[in-house]
């Protein structure tokens, strides 16, 4: 067995981590689009009981994949802690992700057996932003793992500060979507305000990274999940139904947008590092 801290040790830990960031982030965007299509898909009748609008099957297709795609990640949480442990000490860039991931893991399968019925709004928040935050954890550590690098730099305080208002968007829009189902709309416009903030902090983001041909590519991409959000969010607004396809496409634009945000977090600390 290959000594604790031997640098050999380390490079097998990245290589076997890096995969598993990759298959942890599907596994998260999985459980994120189960979660919405069941929750966008269900409201409250007259009696105060739920009413899932969905074909049977598709709905025990949904539950399915979300109790797969958790239990997977539950058992890649538990590998990836193992790894961290046996091959310790590992970049801060690495231990953070890790610590996040299992973190996450174990409140979501406290909160899990609460979520069905969607009656409490702070359960439904919960399940939400722990299932965003597990994403952007395994996103970051598919990114940190791929660096190579024993150098650990902190975020610039200008992306640190949009990733939290990207979060409290995401906080404001479950929150809208959690108490829509209760015929409640004043979170709804909460959300509106939240997302004109985190629009300023992403579009000042993308912008101080424009110049940059290393990451061209993924500044482009968050624009343009950016804009799709904003339209798809304003088209929302705008129509008195609100078509479930339309919403929960709406809704899966922002994991994507994470994942976006986070891959160019990770890649301006290659660039960073190779004086790019």
């Amino acid at each position: 067995m290959t000594p604790v801290g031997n640098p050999a040790s380390k490079a097998d830990a990245l290589r076997w981590l890096r995969p598993m960031g990759t298959s942890g982030a599907l596994l998260a965007l999985a459980i994120l689009g189960s979660s919405m299509l069941l929750r966008l898909a269900t409201f409250f009748g007259t009696d105060g009981q739920s009413i899932a609008t969905l074909d049977p099957i598709l709905e025990n297709s949904a539950r399915l994949l979300h109790r797969l795609a958790a239990s997977a990640v539950g058992l890649l949480a538990i590998c990836a802690a193992i790894i961290y442990w046996t091959r310790r000490p590992l970049p801060a860039r690495i231990a953070t992700p890790i610590a996040w991931i299992v973190a996450t893991t174990v409140i979501l399968a406290v909160i899990g057996p609460l979520t069905p019925g969607y009656r409490v709004a702070a359960i439904t928040i919960g399940n939400v932003m722990g299932g965003m935050v597990l994403l952007m954890a395994f996103c970051w550590l598919r990114g940190s793992a791929a660096s190579g690098s024993p150098a650990d730099r902190p975020p610039d305080p200008l992306l640190r500060a949009t990733m939290l208002v990207f979060l409290l968007q995401v906080a404001t829009g479950a929150a809208a979507s959690a108490n829509e189902m209760h015929g409640i709309r004043m979170p709804t416009f909460i959300h509106l305000g939240s997302a004109l903030l985190s629009t300023m902090f992403i579009g000042a983001t993308l912008w101080a990274r424009r110049g940059d041909p290393a990451l061209s590519g993924r500044v482009v991409t968050a624009a343009i999940l950016l804009g799709s959000q904003l339209v798809l969010g304003a088209t929302l607004m705008w129509l008195g139904a609100r078509p479930l396809w339309l919403a929960l496409a709406h809704g899966m634009v922002s994991p994507m947008l994470a994942i976006a945000l986070v891959s160019l977090a990770t890649a301006s600390f290659r660039a960073n590092e190779h004086g790019c």
